[in-house]
């Protein structure tokens, strides 16, 4: 088969430029993201990028920076020029004012919200003056960017709660807009390929009301997503690419005959730190996720999948410490997670038929009761990854 575009993909660099030797606020994720060594990921995507034969364009699929600081949006855009093809950027929600704890923010320096986002991108990678865009790619292929972010102002205006600033929502005048390009791309003959920053169908079990994790995990899809896909089923949307989760994931969910697929291209600033290139053919598109591990100092990769797990320990930790009747149990329900290798599996997209070592569980009775029951619930995830294609590589038939 001919290939008619080859797509270079970068999910959630957040950018973060030390201001200072000695920079208080940049690591503010620890573990979880590698703020300090994000200047040091992302150069290193641009190299994979510029050494891959035939790429035609890149796409970002969204939070550029830490937090929407001028500063690093700056940074970002000067180390895109150093790309040999085009690029396209998109919002995410880190690209928009946002609330922190305390101590996270840095003092007196100028933040970016939509508006001012849109302004500063424009030319450099935003082909107009709107969040959300469509553009022509090679292969008679049309690229619609979708924006699913709402400001802190348009959550008030919508009667919602600032800890909702990392939801991903859609609105009828959105859906109208997506509905009116995806009909002038077919209308035109073109096969339209859409990205948004949020996932517009499940990537986990815990998206279902009643889940145990539904408050840790439960912000990943788009609100009302049904209505977003009854759209990109209308026109036969054979793909949709996301970020925002910071894991390699995919599902797939079919109307009648017509197939829609969510790819997640996990984050540049996490584990496991790649890319992936999509490649659409004459009858198939083709995806599939690429390492950095070779344009990385020796040991990186297995220092930031321990770190991850670290990372992942302490925030099961934090949020059980509070609850009511398991907050006892935080410390070795957390060790027991860190330990199992459940989340670095989940971000690397391997967690297919994954289940916790019944050796990781304590000997005391009632603290191994807990920690079974929270063993069973990582399972899920296994079991729910099994039934799904692997996410580091597929083929989609047109």
């Amino acid at each position: 088969m001919a290939s008619q575009l080859k797509l270079a993909i970068i999910g959630d660099p957040h950018l973060a430029i030390p201001q200072g030797a000695d920079d208080p606020y940049i690591d503010c994720d620890p573990g979880l993201k590698l703020h300090p060594q994000s200047k040091l990921l992302f150069e290193a995507a641009i190299a994979a990028i510029n050494a891959e034969p035939g790429v035609d364009a890149v796409l970002l699929l969204g939070d550029m920076t830490r937090d929407s600081e001028l500063f690093n949006h700056k940074a970002a855009a000067e180390l895109l020029t150093q790309l040999k093809v085009p690029h396209y950027v998109m919002l995410g929600n880190h690209d928009c004012l946002r609330e922190r704890r305390a101590g996270v923010t840095y003092p007196n320096s100028p933040r970016l919200d939509r508006e001012g986002y849109v302004e500063f991108w424009h030319g450099r990678g935003l082909p107009q003056l709107s969040s959300s865009y469509k553009v022509e790619l090679p292969g008679e292929v049309d690229l619609v960017v979708l924006d699913t972010n709402f400001t802190l102002r348009e959550l008030v205006e919508h009667g919602l709660e600032a800890s909702q600033q990392d939801h991903g929502f859609i609105t009828p005048e959105r859906l109208d807009w997506l509905d009116a390009q995806l009909a002038e791309t077919r209308q035109r003959g073109r096969l339209p390929l859409v990205a948004a920053h949020h996932s517009v169908m499940d990537q986990s079990p815990a998206e279902r009301h009643g889940h145990p994790l539904l408050s840790i995990f439960g912000f990943w899809q788009v609100h009302k997503s049904g209505l977003l896909r009854l759209v990109l089923g209308k026109y036969a949307v054979p793909v949709v690419l996301s970020g925002h989760l910071h894991i390699q994931s995919v599902n797939e969910m079919r109307d009648g005959g017509a197939a829609l697929t969510n790819i997640v291209t996990s984050a540049l600033v996490s584990y496991p730190h790649g890319w992936a290139v999509l490649t659409v053919e004459d009858f198939a598109i083709r995806y599939e996720s690429r390492s950095l591990a070779q344009y990385l100092p020796a040991g990186f990769i297995e220092d930031s999948r321990r770190r991850a797990s670290e990372g992942i320990g302490a925030l099961i930790r934090r949020e059980l410490t509070n609850h009511p009747m398991l907050g006892k149990y935080a410390d070795i329900v957390g060790e027991m997670v860190e330990r199992s290798g459940w989340w670095t599996r989940l971000c690397d997209g391997t967690l297919a038929g994954f289940s916790v070592d019944p050796g990781l569980l304590p000997k005391s009775p009632l603290p191994r009761l807990v920690c079974a029951q929270a063993a069973q619930v990582l399972g899920e995830y296994g079991t729910w990854k099994t039934e799904r294609a692997d996410p580091n590589k597929l083929e989609i038939w047109l």
